[in-house]
């Protein structure tokens, strides 16, 4: 078939473009130059048509035979490569391999997300195979024809171009890669000699002068994140994109992210290293924090737990824990064990020598408190009214502490019962008629003795 010369082609396009001026005439002046725009580019596509015909000479049937078999290849292509993503993703379901290299605990949760993931990128690569082989057969298929090669010409230059311009990109982001994959291991042989170390020290084989066993795990984590932070600072120069406008905008806003929504969370945390290394409180203490008594069973990050005597969990923030008193009882009581107390309120009319003695009686009675060393009686206040009588002794064994108390409380009122003496605290109302005191014969009243009267007598 003969190619037309450029004089031919240009001629027949100013033909064209005559009576599109003719018929524009009727039409309003927008829909004139929009006219005369679509025209003179058909001018520039048939020249550039009318040149590449002129120096290739094109075949109308070879091309058409070429673009149906270029056609055939793509579909046979594309029908391969759905068959082979279909087979891979049918061998996933089936295979047994993640199942024996996952812990069982962790299999059941884990291997369906994994199965999931694996699948969409399988769909994933497949789509883009599709997509690129497609993309040459548009540009081979309109290569073979004169007036689709300049359009065929300018997408194939195109996928040179962004394929040269990945590849340069790839290639130039190779050292920083490079640096960044060196600092990343040489992060990681710092935290395997840091934890090397502590598991040491926790252990007691390796002891540091101001490092407790107590507080080496949480100064472990705190230097594994103060590495990895350093390594990021260092390694951030590094990354590809870095110094993009992009890349600086979403830092920004990440940045701006956590300071705004961290102000509570970095207070606990801060109240939490206050709340480790006072070591004000550690696991299996009993202690009271405010109006909750019972014990430590966890000293978290952010919050501590305690196991109440009626088999409660209380979860205490550390920002409550370091604004609130704390009593902790399990501290200072060494060998002789957890000191219990038993406060009552007594008139004056009783002597109180009879209420040591039966107050000493009833903790005398009471199962769980120890006989050595001995529990002792303090007088607390002499107020207008009544004296207040504080009990001490110590427990055998500190997980009891609720019952033991409640048991100690019975056994004074029953104590107090058997010999007459009315556990109430008296309010006067008016001056009595006589004064209200204890005779000095009845000061060793029973179960009280007379220490300085021998037995004999």
């Amino acid at each position: 078939m003969r190619a037309r010369s450029c004089s031919e082609i240009c001629g027949s396009h100013l033909s064209a473009k005559r009576l599109v001026q003719r018929f524009t005439k009727r039409l309003p002046v927008f829909a004139s130059s929009t006219a005369a725009l679509i025209t003179y580019l058909l001018l520039i596509a048939g020249a550039r048509a009318a040149e590449m015909a002129a120096e290739r000479d094109f075949d109308l049937v070879g091309g058409v035979v070429r673009a149906a078999v270029a056609t055939i290849v793509l579909l046979l292509a594309v029908w391969l490569l759905r068959r082979v993503g279909t087979w891979v993703i049918a061998k996933m379901q089936v295979t047994t391999m993640l199942a024996r290299r996952i812990p069982p605990v962790l299999a059941t949760d884990l291997q369906p997300l994994l199965l999931r993931t694996a699948q969409a990128l399988i769909r994933l690569v497949t789509a883009a195979a599709v997509f690129v082989l497609g993309y040459l057969w548009l540009v081979y298929t309109l290569g073979q024809f004169p007036y689709t090669a300049p359009w065929g010409e300018r997408l194939g230059e195109f996928l040179l171009d962004l394929f040269w311009e990945f590849g340069s990109g790839a290639l130039g982001a190779l050292p920083g890669l490079f640096i960044v994959l060196i600092i990343v291991l040489i992060a990681r042989w710092c935290v395997r000699v840091l934890n090397v170390i502590f598991k040491e020290i926790q252990s007691g084989t390796i002891a540091l002068p101001g490092l407790g066993r107590e507080t080496a795990r949480t100064t472990q984590t705190l230097l594994v994140f103060v590495v990895w932070l350093f390594a990021l600072v260092v390694a951030y120069p590094y990354i590809p994109g870095s110094d993009t406008e992009a890349f600086k905008g979403l830092s920004v806003l990440v940045g701006l992210m956590i300071t705004l929504g961290s102000t509570g969370l970095i207070n606990q945390v801060i109240s939490g290293l206050f709340v480790i290394y006072s070591r004000s409180v550690r696991p299996q203490d009993y202690v009271r924090i405010g109006d909750m008594e019972g014990e430590v069973i966890n000293i978290g990050s952010l919050a501590i737990k305690l196991r109440t005597p009626r088999r409660e969990e209380i979860t205490i923030p550390h920002s409550v824990l370091v604004a609130t008193a704390t009593t902790n009882f399990s501290r200072l009581a060494g060998a002789d064990g957890m000191v219990i107390t038993a406060t009552i309120t007594i008139g004056y009319d009783v002597p109180w020598r009879q209420v040591h003695a039966l107050l000493l009686l009833g903790a005398a009675r009471t199962a769980g408190v120890r006989k050595q060393p001995p529990p002792n009686v303090l007088q607390r206040e002499l107020s207008d009214f009544f004296v207040q009588y504080q009990l001490l002794a110590h427990l055998e064994e500190g997980a009891n502490r609720a019952a033991v108390i409640s048991e100690l409380h019975a056994q004074i009122q029953d104590a107090f019962n058997e010999y007459g003496v009315q556990i109430m605290s008296p309010h006067f109302e008016s001056q009595p008629e006589r004064p209200v005191l204890v005779p000095k014969s009845k000061w060793y009243s029973a179960p009280a003795q007379d220490s300085e009267q021998s037995p004999k007598d």
